[in-house]
């Protein structure tokens, strides 16, 4: 009875009240920080979706570079494997903790119209014939592209060309092109790529591009992956069962008691 007695002292106590309160904030923050986590885990979800939907788009950008660029996974090495395995296998290939990878396979390509845009002559430096013998003489040439201080593509080779005509010499005498080769060639490109968010709201999309000044670039693949990506630190994720050593009181006996066993408890900070 005196148990009962104090048990009813407790309930109508200010330091009860002051309990039921903050188990109400408690439950009401909880209830929010799910929802956040909820719509956090559905954007990743929309994110892939679109990644495995999403083809590559390229662009000329204002400052006539070309940009190529589509949509990027967001997921971990082991998710990844789901939905694309070549990739994920390129993660598990590096060495390391790997927090974003893209991959880019293109090709350089260009047609007559563009090749003459660079350049007015086909022979941009040559240099004087040089004679191999009396009838055959060797012209070096140089071909040059040049697009910016970053971009370009160089070519270097040789041209032969020989003389021949008849014993009889009142007859006419013609020039023969014996071969042209290439020599060397030194090729330079500048290429930017990495990863970005681009629209707004609901349209916002983890996007991997890649971008140059070279007019030939021309993207065949591209696709990236966004591994270790920060996830929100989960406070007052609710409730849980599991041991539990506490410091409470003992109505029965009227002092403070040490309580060990299993019970229910509020997880405040989630790792």
């Amino acid at each position: 009875m005196n148990f009962l007695k104090k048990l009813w002292t407790f309930i109508n106590s200010k330091i009860f009240g002051y309990v039921v309160l903050g188990v109400f904030i408690l439950l009401f923050v909880g209830t929010c920080g799910r929802n956040s986590n909820l719509r956090e885990e559905a954007d990743i979800k929309d994110q892939n979706i679109s990644a495995l939907t999403d083809t590559i788009k390229t662009v000329k950008l204002k400052n006539g570079e070309i940009q190529s660029s589509r949509d990027a996974w967001m997921a971990n090495a082991k998710e990844l494997e789901q939905y694309n395995k070549s990739l994920s296998d390129e993660v598990k290939a590096q060495k390391g903790k790997v927090v974003t990878l893209n991959r880019i396979v293109f090709q350089l390509r260009q047609d007559t119209a563009d090749l003459h845009a660079y350049i007015n002559y086909l022979l941009t430096k040559y240099e004087t014939p040089q004679k191999v013998n009396d009838s055959t003489w060797n012209v070096d040439w140089q071909l040059a592209y040049t697009y910016d201080s970053t971009n370009y593509d160089i070519f270097n080779g040789q041209t032969q060309v020989g003389l021949k005509g008849p014993e009889n010499y009142f007859k006419e005498i013609t020039l023969n092109h014996n071969y042209t080769k290439m020599l060397k060639r030194e090729s330079q490109i500048g290429l930017t790529w990495g990863q970005k968010w681009e629209g707004t709201g609901k349209n916002k999309k983890l996007r991997v591009y890649a971008q140059t000044a070279h007019p030939a670039f021309q993207t065949k693949l591209l696709e990236g992956v966004y591994v270790d990506y920060p996830q929100k630190r989960r406070w007052l994720t609710g409730f849980g069962v599991g041991p539990t050593l506490n410091i409470g009181y003992d109505f029965l006996h009227n002092q403070p008691a040490v309580v060990v066993g299993v019970g229910i408890h509020y997880n405040i900070y989630q790792w």
